[in-house]
């Protein structure tokens, strides 16, 4: 389990082509969609049929939602390795509750990266990762829980370091963390398995950064490189005393300067769904009023005293209940806008009984301050003006429900610009003949420029495509190759993606390749009923083709020949000329064959004299 102060967290111009065959101009393919920008932990008391209310909130906001990280195992002391990984032990049924769980996530299509807690004790964890030895049977002992049960990854959540370790300690700690991280990643890597990393800021609530300030042993330009995403916990800035609990200062300095670490592409901005109140106070004493325990009081008195007076969570789900039990609306709700959080004060009453046995009530003024749907709007928009990877809440479960439409709204003004690609293209070509192929690309109306175009082809409209060419678009959105065909496919214009606009490929243009076939008489007249020869030759070059030569006979073609093409296809087709004396006119033609249509020559004439 975490420290006691993170109990809340446990918990391509268009031309007109006039050869070789009809043209078409084709529609742009599939639509973009919108990108999966949030992310999250869920308490394991909210993944059991009994109590599914972070499970719930996933299937519900799969749509929006690139992972889930359900809190489910610890890493508490013992084994090989001084410490090993457990289910939580607090989690009631954990077998039956977790394949219940990942059966409902992974039908929404969400990936699993569980996480694990460190509950190891006070500086169990550090000397583990001091030991190569111990190091990597932790490694080894991680990658066997993620393999098999078929998560997608795993997220460390080893907080120790920070709350119970002592400053004092980080710096023999920090290069055996980093070995650690870089190791688990390289072994999960290897099995296909992703590695999330949950750690507290890096900056101080003096907004000071990195150096000895922050939580520096976390090291994140070493695990940077490693981990596939850095979950930065920017919240719990007011603990022990009433303010907000992620300034958004604090919360984009804190990402911006993770940013100058490690790529922003893998950092996670956490996000508070809960709020916390504390008794206000001046100087040194509690806003209390009526007749009221003490510090001193004991039994019942001493309860109703630390009730008054401790500091209290609510996720973002109760809150609005906890308003209207304390006689507040939503009108009373503030908004601070140095912060961008919301707060409100209430009162709270407690009944108590005094030392004589009489009841007396006192009266606490609390304050309030919680990330409410609009500041988990703010908090989410660092993901789009940062680059971040994602959003994560803490807790998924916990959240307040009318915040996913803001959420899902900005994830959709996030989505790439849609880009159309038209192309012009023969439908017809013969073998080893060129021709072009043009496009006209736009996005929202606007031609596209400042990209290269590529030129891909499929052979026989099956498989993999291939590049041909590339080439710039033209400032008006136009670009134009000339393709050389040599054997029937299909092919399209790809358009690389560019920053706020999806790639795009166009439909495939299927092109049918026909046999280019030349023929010509060895005697161009010949007597009535002579022998009459014709050299055919059909490429490319396929031996045993089949060669024909026709007569023309009034609108219709007579075949009057017949014969094979030799290896280098060449065909000779030795036939009788007509009676009739008079110009006679013939072609011929290569049957169909492999991956080329039959092809025809050009007419000829014979005149028989």
């Amino acid at each position: 389990m975490p420290s006691p102060r993170r109990t809340v967290r446990v918990l391509l111009t268009t031309v007109v082509l006039t050869v070789l065959g009809s043209l078409l101009t084709l529609p742009s393919a599939t639509a973009q969609t919108g990108p999966k920008i949030i992310s999250g932990w869920m308490p394991y008391w909210m993944t059991s049929p009994a109590k599914p209310a972070g499970v719930t909130s996933a299937v519900a906001n799969a749509d929006v939602m690139k992972d889930v990280s359900p809190f489910w195992f610890s890493a508490v002391a013992g084994g090989p390795a001084g410490v090993k990984v457990v289910f939580n032990p607090n989690f009631g049924a954990a077998e039956a509750n977790a394949a219940w769980s990942v059966g409902q996530l992974r039908a929404a299509g969400l990936a699993i990266l569980p996480s694990i807690a460190d509950g190891s004790g006070k500086g169990t964890m550090a000397r583990t990762l001091a030991d190569p030895v111990r190091r990597a049977q932790h490694v080894a002992e991680i990658v066997n829980l993620v393999t098999s049960r078929g998560f997608d990854g795993i997220d460390l959540d080893y907080e120790q370091f920070a709350f119970a370790d002592g400053r004092s300690t980080w710096a023999a700690t920090q290069p055996n963390w980093t070995a650690f991280v870089n190791e688990l990643a390289a072994a999960l890597h290897a099995q296909g398995k992703q590695l999330a990393v949950t750690i507290p800021s890096p900056c101080s609530t003096t907004n000071a950064c990195g150096g000895t300030d922050g939580y520096w042993v976390y090291n994140i330009g070493g695990i940077g490189g490693a981990a596939d995403r850095i979950r930065v916990m920017t919240y719990d800035f007011h603990y022990n005393a009433p303010g907000a609990i992620a300034p958004i200062s604090w919360v984009t300095r804190s990402m911006q300067y993770a940013a100058s670490q490690a790529p922003a592409s893998k950092l996670v901005v956490g996000i508070p769904a809960y709020g916390r109140s504390w008794t206000k106070k001046t100087g040194s004493a509690y806003a209390l009023s009526g007749v009221c325990p003490t510090s001193s009081s004991t039994g019942g008195a001493r309860t109703a005293y630390n009730s008054l007076t401790a500091m209290a969570s609510s996720t973002a789900a109760e809150i609005p209940a906890l308003l209207q039990k304390v006689g507040r609306t939503a009108a009373d709700i503030q908004w601070d806008a140095a912060s961008a959080e919301n707060w409100i004060e209430y009162d709270k009453p407690v009944t108590w009984t005094d030392s004589s046995g009489a009841q007396q009530t006192c009266t606490a003024r609390r304050v309030m301050w919680w990330v409410g749907p609009q500041a988990a709007l703010v908090r989410t928009q660092l993901v789009g003006q940062l680059g971040l990877d994602s959003a994560a809440f803490w807790t998924i479960g916990g959240d307040d429900p009318t915040m996913w439409p803001l959420l899902r709204g900005y994830a959709q003004q996030l989505a790439p610009a849609t880009t159309a690609v038209a192309v012009v293209a023969p439908t017809t070509a013969v073998f080893n003949t060129a021709a072009p192929i043009t496009a006209t690309v736009s996005s929202q109306g606007a031609p596209v420029t400042g990209v290269d175009a590529a030129l891909q082809f499929q052979a026989g409209g099956r498989g993999g495509w291939v590049p041909v060419a590339s080439a710039p678009l033209a400032a008006d959105g136009t670009v134009g190759f000339t393709a050389t065909f040599t054997s029937s496919g299909s092919w399209r214009v790809f358009i690389p993606a560019a920053a706020g606009r999806g790639e795009q490929a166009s439909d495939p243009r299927p092109v049918t390749v026909s046999t280019w076939v030349r023929a010509t008489a060895k005697r161009p007249q010949v007597s009535p009923r002579g022998r009459l020869a014709v050299r055919v030759v059909a490429l490319p070059a396929q031996s045993g083709q089949r060669i024909v030569v026709q007569e023309q006979r009034g609108a219709a073609w007579v075949r009057v020949g017949r014969s094979t093409a030799s290896p280098q296809g060449i065909a000779r087709v030795v036939f009788t000329a007509p009676a009739a004396k008079g110009p006679h006119v013939y072609r011929a033609v290569a049957n169909a064959k492999g991956v080329l249509a039959s092809g025809t020559s050009e007419p000829f004439t014979v005149t028989v004299r």
